[in-house]
């Protein structure tokens, strides 16, 4: 419930400047509007600036009923200042946003059957990775290394149907979950589902909305959901520098389901600027699929990606030239020992100090691991690699050199001088040589460990969105389809950036900007995992003394945040 009578300054300046920050409205304003007719009553900045105050406010949500009172509260200088000139209705605002989710659709052409490019030269992706990000002010320069993921938002219109209780119907390349029993018959209502436009079933009146897979968290249980994928990409801290806040770079929104890599590399070229992305940590819906889908195109670009491993990618293989094998990614002599091909996986229940212990197994794998020699190929796909004795962390007979090591540091080999081994040679791997799994850590190291421990700042974003600085649920949004919820929800982004910046920053998106002066993130109590190798644990409380009653700890003064209006 609005309380407030008129939209406050500091609200309204917040608003405008994520408009004018975009840059998106001079480039709607001149390419959507004709030249004869009627012309629109309300100019495209009021409009969207309108649903930018209306995000500010809204606490997570965006609905159009809400904005038609935020434009109802505009002070006479504010609606002068957005050229204004008669009361924004509920139909302009609908109208407008109909509009805007048509520009960006190609179209067919009534005679000739051509198929039209989009009157509208943003796409859905652009535009939000434009709303989401141009209020980031120059000095907190995007990162190198980012991560990526995809969060689970539902469409407000009830299920009227199911093909699976607890199994996605998704394509057939995404990532395998276990099948459970399937939804009974009687339980659709007649006529659903429908077959959709994209040939996927449709089960709600939202033409978009597809089934996909959302994993269980906050003691809700894992199953199926009805929507799309909100596809995200982070600021992420190179390995051993200071944690940064999780700001957005580059949002897109795909049905639910629906292939990852297409998203994904979509959202991956929004980023524009510099410096260039060098290493992803991507979720494993994005590295599961085929290397000629996923893997090799983001090679091209030149980024280096840290992944995690399924079960079905795990496991022994032959290698390349005998004397080699495959193993969880990477290229080993056969001499490894069997006590080190079959390791567990790490588990979410696990300490601690069965984390340490196990990734201190893994680490004994390193000597007998063929180790990059030089930078890939990243046009042609390849990778030269040199053997274990040539670097030294092995002793092999036919490998002289390394025979002079310490035997005390260095494991000898059990190969017999004058037969051939393939501890001294050098292989390139190329394309075709499980690319999907292949990076430049090995999997499950101490190392490894460390480093792709820094997907969590893709996590933190989404918590951000759904409980931190907004609340992100069904129902925030109530329009129909993949671009009008996507135009929304680049709002409630721009929103929650606009918030972490403030909390995290200091800086107010609606104040000057001096683009002399520096701009840092306050200091945080606790260090970031991927800085410490020890992976230290937070010190348990001491217990009180008997007969003294508990005492609470004086929590810090949490720093400004934009309060929702309620």
């Amino acid at each position: 419930m609005i309380t407030e009578r008129s939209v406050s300054a500091e609200t309204f300046a917040r608003g405008l400047a994520v408009v004018n920050a975009s840059g998106v409205e001079p480039v709607i304003q001149a390419e959507m509007t004709p030249r004869t007719g009627r012309r629109r009553v309300q100019p495209w900045k009021a409009i969207l600036t309108v649903l930018a105050i209306t995000a500010l406010e809204g606490n997570g949500s965006l609905l159009l009923s809400r904005a038609t009172g935020v434009a109802e509260r505009l002070s006479d200088a504010q609606r002068a200042s957005l050229s204004m000139t008669q009361p924004m209705t509920y139909a302009q605002i609908e109208s407008a946003v109909a509009d805007l989710d048509v520009a960006m659709t190609e179209r067919v052409h009534p005679l000739t059957g051509e198929v039209l490019p989009p009157r509208l030269s943003i796409d859905l992706t652009a535009f939000m990775t434009r709303v989401t990000t141009g209020l980031i002010p120059p000095q907190i320069a995007r990162t190198s290394t980012l991560s990526l993921d995809s969060t689970d938002y539902e469409t407000h219109y009830r299920r009227r149907s199911w093909k699976h209780h607890m199994k996605p119907d998704v394509v057939a390349t995404a990532l395998p979950e276990d099948d459970f029993e399937p939804a009974k018959p009687t339980v659709n209502e007649p006529g659903w589902p429908r077959t959709g436009d994209d040939g996927r079933l449709q089960h709600s009146v939202d033409p978009d909305a597809r089934d996909g897979y959302r994993a269980g968290k906050n003691k809700a249980r894992k199953g199926v959901f009805v929507g799309w994928d909100l596809h995200l990409v982070v600021d992420t801290p190179a390995l051993g520098e200071r944690g940064c806040p999780p700001l957005v770079r580059a949002a897109s929104l795909a049905p639910a389901g629906s292939d990852k890599a297409t998203a994904g590399r979509a959202v991956l070229d929004a980023l524009d600027g510099e410096p260039a992305c060098t290493t992803l940590l991507a979720d494993r819906g994005y590295t599961y699929l085929d290397s000629q889908r996923w893997a090799l195109p983001i090679h091209r670009l030149g980024i280096d990606q840290v992944i995690d491993l399924h079960t079905t990618q795990r496991g022994t293989r032959p290698g390349p030239i005998p004397g080699t094998l495959y193993l969880d990614g990477g290229l080993f002599v056969t001499h490894l020992p069997k006590r080190l091909r079959d390791l567990s996986a790490f588990s979410l229940g696990m300490t601690a100090e069965q984390t340490d212990a196990l990734c201190a197994t893994y680490d004994e794998r390193r000597p007998y691991a063929f180790t990059p020699l030089g930078k890939p190929d990243h046009e042609r796909g390849t990778q030269r690699y040199r053997g274990p004795a040539l670097t030294g962390r092995v002793r092999c007979p036919n490998t002289p050199a390394s025979m002079r090591l310490d035997p005390a540091k260095r494991p000898t080999t059990p190969c017999v001088e004058g037969e051939p081994c393939a501890c001294g040679t050098t292989v390139t791997l190329g394309p075709n040589d499980y690319f999907a799994t292949r990076q430049r850590l090995l999997y499950g190291t101490t190392a490894w460990k460390a480093s792709y421990g820094r997907r969590s700042a893709v996590e933190s974003a989404n918590a951000n969105l759904k409980v931190h600085h907004a609340e992100l649920r069904r129902g925030s949004t109530r329009v129909m389809g993949t671009h009008r919820t996507g135009i929304l929800l680049a709002f409630i982004l721009a929103a929650v950036n606009a918030s972490v910046l403030l909390s995290r920053y200091g800086y107010d998106i609606a104040g000057p900007i001096d683009a002399t002066e520096p701009i840092t993130p306050k200091p945080t109590p606790r260090p970031a995992r991927h800085r410490s190798r020890d992976f230290a644990r937070r010190p348990k409380r001491r217990k009180q003394p008997p007969g003294r009653a508990p005492t609470r700890a004086t929590s810090q003064a949490r720093p400004d945040t934009f309060e929702p209006i309620t």
